[in-house]
């Protein structure tokens, strides 16, 4: 039986100079993600690429272009699709979807860490089938503007498009050359900005948050105070809707109640 691989002890000085640098080169804080798991990615990603050590990695970040997106997308980990754990959609369809939207004169939906935009645009196909013309506004955010650029400009291509059906694809796309774009009407539902969810304060009364597969990396402080926020970003009633593998262990100190797999709701 093979050993499993050593684990990669964190190199204090060493972290501190990678959160240095990731937030001069990036933009962005480490200070509240996981420090053994990150170091860990960071390493893999600078052997990967056959870099020697960090600093030899965040140097060459510097200067080239490619390498600092895809070490960008890494850090931030930008890998999404269109209806990932397409059973905890159909949860989100069944259960609640149909009742928020004939119950409220304005359905709100926050993305929060919506990466290329796939699940913001899953939640407006999902509402759409709801109701035809039912007033919806759907907020996507995420930390990384080149992503936010992309996911703007909603043009995917075939690979990216496996989840979604032939049905949905007529409905709400349109071929341009080999890539197919979200319509207009479609486009016209969701309001993509940059917000970093550590850091910056967001607006409240919403309907729906969803914030799939985002913290993982985060600290359980971390992610106290971010489930508290969305608690408080929630209108009573309002759903919370998290990745497969995330759970909040105590939701209720945060103001949240569980309801089923994946999803809480703000106590009315």
């Amino acid at each position: 039986m093979p050993l499993a691989p050593p684990v990669l002890e964190v190199d204090a000085v060493g972290y501190a100079n990678l959160a240095r640098d990731v937030r001069s080169l990036l933009g962005f804080d480490l200070g509240q993600y996981k420090a053994p798991q990150v170091w860990r990615r960071v390493n893999a990603f600078a052997s990967v690429r056959g870099m020697r050590d960090v600093p030899t990695l965040l140097a060459a970040c510097r200067t080239d272009a490619a390498l600092k997106a895809a070490f960008r997308d890494m850090i931030t980990i930008n890998v999404s699709e269109f209806f990932r754990n397409a059973e905890a959609f159909e949860t989100l369809r069944a259960t609640f979807l149909a009742d928020m939207v004939r119950n409220q004169p304005m359905t709100r939906v926050w993305s929060a860490g919506c990466s290329l935009g796939y699940e913001a645009w899953s939640l407006a196909m999902l509402v759409r089938e709801q109701s035809s013309s039912a007033p919806i506004r759907i907020l996507a955010t995420d930390l990384d503007e080149t992503i936010l650029g992309q996911a703007r400009a909603s043009r995917y291509n075939e690979t990216q498009m496996l989840g979604v059906s032939q049905a949905r694809r007529a409905r709400f796309f349109r071929k341009e050359g080999d890539l197919w774009e979200v319509r207009p009407e479609v486009k016209a539902l969701v309001t993509f900005r940059r917000h970093d969810l550590l850091t910056d304060p967001s607006d409240g009364g919403y309907d729906l948050i969803a914030c799939r597969n985002v913290v993982i990396y985060f600290t359980e402080e971390a992610k106290a105070r971010l489930y508290q926020r969305f608690a408080g970003a929630l209108r009573p009633g309002g759903i919370l809707f998290l990745g497969a593998t995330e759970a909040i262990s105590n939701a209720r100190a945060v103001g949240l109640e569980p309801v089923t797999p994946s999803f809480y709701r703000r106590p009315a």
